[in-house]
């Protein structure tokens, strides 16, 4: 099998990319069957413990075949930033190229595969927790668009880059204009690790018909039971970790606030739109060589990877 020692670069990867339910995952398992690989997710809720069924975590047999690595490293009750991704994937990225495998950067959440293969320098703020709940009850008195507002005046770059409805992201990006004084600085992105970025693609409406089938697959499949299971055990469903899609519409309808099916309708919704934002990122990135999900998306990029690491 080829593994990294047919390239001369000292640390390099790659990178599969593309919008959640296009086959991102199955790639990278079709991949270990031809190369050493280790699998480094990139996907900022799987990071967290106990979320298996809403993230769309490796199954326990998938992970037994082929390492996968930042996976499960938090409580749902946790802090976990974008550098300390950063710090970490790195630190597993060292160590897989030492052992001459192939490491597969795999996931949807683009400034987490940005931070691990870029030279993006992070501001390194600690959590300001008092600021934090001050800001949260802001937001549940006033509203999101009011504390969005407040960040489009202090720094009006970041506000463009923070959906108006993500009270977490909005949250810490004050918070670090407090920290700081100043708006968040302007990152400087260069290429820190060499990497090959494969993005898998999809018809958009197919995409949809996927990812609707995959939302009614993990309410059969648990998500109710789940999310029952971590407010049992003491999680807030408002917590960053749970307020995400998926988990959000499984705590409404516990609560009574959604039927099955209105959850379901919510949740296939905000995919659809979580879809057009993932598309939107790795769309504007021109170092993206893109293949066609299906049967022959394996044989593409193995052939694109062995010519890689061939001129790398």
């Amino acid at each position: 099998m080829p593994t990294l020692s047919d390239a001369p670069a000292p640390t390099c990867a790659v990178a599969i990319v593309g919008p959640t339910a296009v086959g991102k995952s199955r790639l990278a398992l079709d991949l270990a069957a031809m190369f050493e690989v280790d699998i480094i997710s990139a996907d900022s809720r799987q990071v967290y413990r106990y979320m298996d069924i809403g993230t769309d975590k490796p199954t326990a047999s998938d992970r037994a075949r082929v390492p996968h690595y930042m996976l499960d490293l938090v409580a749902p009750d946790d802090t976990y930033s974008v550098r300390r991704y950063q710090l970490e994937a790195r630190r597993v990225l060292r160590r897989s190229v030492f052992r001459k495998r192939v490491s597969l950067v795999v996931g949807g959440t683009g400034f987490y595969v940005q931070a691990l293969l870029d030279d993006v320098a992070l501001p390194a703020v600690a959590p300001n927790r008092e600021l934090r709940e001050r800001l949260t009850l802001e937001a549940e008195k006033c509203g999101a668009a009011a504390l969005h507002e407040r960040l489009r005046t202090l720094d009006p770059r970041s506000a463009h880059r923070v959906h108006t409805n993500n009270i977490p992201r909005i949250i810490r990006a004050l918070e670090v204009i407090d920290a700081l004084g100043a708006p968040v600085p302007e990152l400087e992105i260069r290429s820190a690790v060499p990497a090959l970025y494969l993005g898998v693609h999809m018809n958009r409406s197919s995409l949809y018909e996927i990812a609707d089938r995959r939302v009614k697959e993990q309410f059969d499949g648990g998500l109710v039971e789940e999310t029952e299971y971590l407010l049992r055990m003491g999680y807030d469903a408002s917590l960053p970790s749970l307020d995400g899609f998926g988990y959000r519409e499984a705590a409404g309808y516990l609560s009574g606030k959604l039927s099955m099916a209105g959850a379901v309708a919510q949740y296939q919704a905000a995919t659809h739109r979580y879809i057009r934002r993932q598309m939107t990122w790795f769309g504007r990135d021109k170092r993206v060589r893109w293949i066609e999900s299906g049967p022959d998306a394996p044989s593409t990029a193995a052939a694109l990877i062995r010519d890689w690491l061939a001129t790398a």
